[in-house]
């Protein structure tokens, strides 16, 4: 019977096949959903799909995304380091708060204020964890009494995802020359404190003329 049938169903298509056989065990998945509202049941309709989406477990994380990131060229305004800003990311709609960072020749990443207008950098910020490579959209809050404006505030792709990262903040610090030789200086008043000083070992010095 089983070879019979396969004969009688080889020159028909899928849709017509299973119009007669049915569906075949392995070529469906049955799923039971629990505590559904009573208005899903009662205003139910076939014609319109149910989509069915799910995490992987690292997915649930929460952390910290690194993406790479630019502000579209039609928002008008650039954006601020810390400053709230909605993110779409695949199925998610989430706010957080970014740290913009460039990367130095040394592969550090130094805290800059404000997003570049023409080019990338990298933002920091905080929420749930998502596969590299993933597309990012940032929004700006607009609430109705406000002008409209384009909302998209930038663009971006996830390029890693980890529970900390190190990110740089340019500090100046003055200092009072004492003592000069050649080209070794000794400055006085520059540090509070011996952890300070600790701190700034092996840091490099370029003044004003370079």
């Amino acid at each position: 019977q089983h070879a019979r049938n396969k004969e009688d169903f080889a020159n028909l298509d899928e849709w017509t096949k299973s119009e007669h056989r049915g569906y075949l065990p392995g070529s469906y998945v049955r799923i039971q959903i629990k505590n559904v509202p009573a208005e899903f049941v009662t205003n139910f309709d076939l014609r319109y799909p149910l989509i069915l989406g799910g995490l992987r477990t690292r997915e649930t994380n929460m952390g910290y995304l690194q993406v790479r990131f630019k502000k579209h060229r039609w928002h008008k305004k650039i954006l601020k380091t810390n400053d709230p800003l909605i993110f779409s990311v695949g199925w998610r709609r989430f706010q957080s708060m970014p740290v913009f960072a460039v990367e130095d020749q040394n592969e550090r990443l130094r805290m800059i204020k404000y997003t570049p207008e023409h080019s990338h950098c990298i933002a920091t910020f905080y929420g749930p964890f998502t596969p590299q490579s993933a597309g990012v959209l940032g929004f700006l809050d607009i609430t109705s009494n406000q002008k409209a404006r384009f909302r998209i505030a930038a663009t971006g792709v996830v390029t890693q995802m980890d529970s900390s990262f190190k990110i740089e903040k340019k500090l100046k610090l003055t200092g009072v020359p004492y003592l000069i030789k050649k080209h070794t200086v000794f400055c006085k008043g520059m540090f509070s404190s011996a952890l300070e000083v600790a701190k700034f070992e092996g840091s490099s010095i370029r003044t004003v003329s370079g």
